[in-house]
């Protein structure tokens, strides 16, 4: 086609600034053939249809920042930090608790004790004996049962949540009415579940020596009894279901709310002083650490539970002997560790056994057994604070500190001697 390569030569020419009379080499040498190297009119030249393209910035490779590298390491930290926590929270909540837990309910329903074990030097005599004569599987009978209770609990709030509009989870940010329905939905749950917590508060006190073992699903089987039989006791003293959903939701509620609100606090109490800390060493971090969170997490979620129990420690026992009349249970004395005794108790209700634990057994009769408590926490406290360690070393382990940069000795050259 007529002047075509009058177009290509003049484009070519505007492309390197070259006055339109002067022919280079490159122009006079390149062979005809070569059809990659003309252009059609229609075509656009890349650096108009991409500005990017063909310019030197757009050429290099991208390479990450070493910013986005410690950002990098942050977010896996984190993540570690993170599971360290959860971990350490479920060992220690759920199977390092277990056998004090089971102690404190055996002391808490022994209403004929002669000793109530405030203090932990009384239990340990008796913990000798007991597990001489029954092994250390008298410590941790009814762990599947109580495992059982939490996982249905935790499924009940889930399903609840799910068809109705109670929020699962809150937020500090939350409104007064999310916060009401959050509780409602916590309340709902812990109802749905209190006679299978009678089940399961059977199994962790009684004899292994004077009862049979439970099996799997025998606090499903005793818990739908108790449940089904809703307004008359199904045998003998056995206390109805309605008389016993009011103290356990309203125990359930108290320690979720004392822990969360204690565990809050301490948080930030904790978080101020690190800070202040850090001030004082004139080093100030923008970020706090995966390794201070979990610290700080784990220490706050320890005294949120250490207080919660302790406050409520006295409803507690009210709670769990009415849950434990009529049931015909043989529990071990924990006097002196040999013994058993069946617990044979007559309470009409909540403030009936309260009125009847203050006058014979007087005040301190509702903090029996009391002395497994400060053994559980002193242990659950150092198992934390070996665990703050752990983490601190396979934090470091996995993301190693920066390496300082290398300074070069300046060269000082050798003087000559003086003689020379």
């Amino acid at each position: 086609m007529a002047g075509l390569d009058d177009y290509q030569f003049f484009s070519n020419l505007r492309e390197r600034d070259t006055p339109f009379w002067q022919k280079t080499f490159e122009d006079k040498e390149r062979p005809v053939g070569m059809t990659d190297y003309y252009r059609r009119p229609t075509e656009f030249p890349q650096t108009l249809l991409n500005p990017a393209h063909g310019s030197p910035q757009a050429a290099k490779p991208v390479v990450p920042k070493p910013h986005d590298h410690d950002l990098y390491k942050d977010i896996q930290m984190e993540k570690y930090g993170e599971i360290s926590i959860n971990i350490v929270s479920l060992c220690a909540e759920n199977l390092l608790s277990h056998p004090f837990i089971v102690v404190r309910r055996q002391c808490q329903v022994n209403v004929n004790s002669q000793r109530y074990h405030i203090l932990p030097i009384t239990l340990v005599p008796a913990l000798i004996h007991m597990q001489g004569c029954q092994g250390f599987s008298a410590f941790w009978k009814g762990l599947g049962s109580v495992l059982t209770v939490r996982g249905v609990t935790m499924g009940l709030e889930d399903c609840i949540s799910k068809f109705t509009p109670w929020p699962k989870e809150i937020s500090p940010h939350s409104s007064l009415k999310t916060i009401g329905q959050h509780l409602l939905l916590k309340c709902s749950a812990l109802a749905l579940i209190t006679p299978f917590y009678s089940a399961s508060l059977v199994e962790t006190v009684q004899s292994e020596i004077a009862s049979e073992r439970p099996g799997v699903l025998d606090v499903f089987k005793e818990g739908l009894t108790r449940l089904l039989s809703f307004t008359q006791p199904q045998t003998g003293r056995m206390l109805p279901v309605w008389l016993l959903i009011v103290p356990t939701v309203s125990h359930g509620i108290l320690q979720y709310l004392i822990g969360n609100a204690v565990s809050t606090i301490t948080s930030q109490v904790l978080r101020r002083f690190h800070r202040e800390d850090q001030e004082k060493q004139g080093a100030v971090s923008k970020d706090s650490g995966s390794f201070v969170d979990a610290s700080v997490r784990l220490q706050s979620t320890f005294i949120g539970h250490l207080v919660s129990d302790v406050l409520l420690y006295p409803l507690e026992t009210i709670l769990h002997r009415l849950h434990m009349q009529g049931t015909r249970t043989i529990i071990d004395s924990l006097d002196v560790g040999y013994e058993v005794k069946p617990i044979l108790t007559r309470y009409e209700g909540f403030f009936d056994c309260l009125s009847t634990t203050l006058q014979e057994e007087g005040f301190l009769g509702l903090f029996k057994g009391f002395g497994s408590l400060c053994i559980q926490y002193a242990l659950y406290g150092a198992v934390l604070k070996f665990a703050e360690v752990i983490i601190r070393e396979v934090t470091l382990a996995l993301v190693p500190p920066k390496p300082k940069p290398k300074t070069q000795e300046q060269y000082i050259p050798m003087h000559q001697e003086d003689g020379e």
